[in-house]
């Protein structure tokens, strides 16, 4: 059973950041789960395999994504798809990581398959904005590249359409900080958000009971942990927990049992990760990515080109006991290879 829960999880992800790492190797998955205790590694193995099922975006999944959009009649309205896309501008304005710039490119081959023409033949003064991601979470790399847009080459009327395949709710605060932006420079901005299927998933606080990430409902007594929590509360703010009772709206999980089990090994695991390797940034906590003092952000869903940082730190950060899982490309890495310049 545990061999066929890896030989599963590696066909999975088969493809994750295919030609940059060796391939993962039910080897590799059996190297990863060992940094968790005897006891918790089957049915974190269970559980992962299950999520991955739903969460993990192939190279495939992300290409059938953009055909749709490309012949979509959704964005173009009245106008044929052709002549939309024609006069669309798909905006190449990220200013860290090379996402947009890869998902541009790859937007342009089905623009090519599709229509007949490369994304660099797009683009008129009547055409819509196009901004492409593979996944919004909080909304901060969002708001900057946009905010600074607006304060330089936008034009002054703008029809924005932010486009990804992993939308999180708690991302709606940018719109409001995108309409101040566009009104302090003189501009006027519409922006509507579209998503893969129905992948709009909930992480705000108001909804932590029924949210779509890892939001632990009580605190492990174990050393780690303990004492990250103290620290949060030391600085007035302590770990906001979740009623159990609810797995997500978009159900991720095969009930809440295993989401509390999952949330649990992967906070403990995370706060240990912290207290072994000190030179980690404060925003890295054990739950993922987060510029405010909390577990953590608690995604679950990876793409075939990177696992975001909002995942739990146990599956992407390298240590020395333990190779990760899926380990990350990160913005350094991608100035290193020329992929992103100012």
């Amino acid at each position: 059973m545990r061999e066929d829960r890896l030989r599963s999880i590696v066909e999975k992800i088969s493809d994750y950041r295919l030609g940059e790492i060796e391939k993962r190797t039910p080897e590799s998955v059996e190297d990863w789960v060992r940094q968790f205790p005897d006891t918790v590694q089957d049915p974190l193995l269970a559980a992962l395999d299950h999520v991955l099922g739903k969460t993990y975006l192939s190279r495939d999944d992300f290409r059938n994504f953009l055909k749709g959009l490309v012949m979509t009649s959704k964005l173009s309205a009245d106008r044929d798809p052709q002549d939309y896309w024609r006069r669309a501008n798909v905006l190449d304005i990220q200013q860290g990581g090379s996402s947009q710039r890869e998902i541009r490119r790859m937007f342009g081959e089905v623009l090519q398959e599709k229509h007949g023409f490369d994304v660099d033949d797009t683009g008129g003064p009547d055409g819509d904005f196009i901004y492409l991601d593979d996944c919004i979470g909080t909304g901060s790399r969002l708001r900057n590249d946009v905010c600074d847009w607006l304060g330089h080459e936008a034009p002054p009327k703008i029809n924005l359409h932010v486009v990804t395949p992993i939308l999180y709710a708690g991302s709606r605060w940018v719109d409001k900080k995108i309409q101040e932006t566009a009104k302090e420079n003189g501009k006027v901005i519409k922006v509507r958000k579209w998503c893969f299927k129905n992948f709009r998933l909930e992480n705000r606080l108001s909804y932590k009971n029924r949210s779509d990430v890892l939001w632990p409902t009580s605190i492990p007594k174990h050393e780690a942990v303990q004492e990250y929590c103290k620290r949060l509360t030391d600085r007035n703010h302590p770990p906001k927990l979740r009623k159990p009772g609810h797995q997500g709206a978009f159900g991720l999980f095969q009930d809440d049992a295993q989401k509390i089990f999952v949330e649990e090994a992967f906070l403990v695991r995370g706060c240990e990760i912290l207290r072994e390797q000190r030179n980690l940034p404060v925003t890295f906590r054990p739950l993922g990515y987060s510029n405010l003092d909390t577990l953590g952000f608690g995604s679950m869903f990876v793409t075939y080109r990177n696992c975001p940082n909002n995942c739990p730190l146990a599956l992407w950060v390298d240590q020395e006991s333990c190779p990760a899982l899926l380990p990350r490309k990160t913005n350094t890495m991608t100035y290193a290879e020329g992929l992103y310049s100012e």
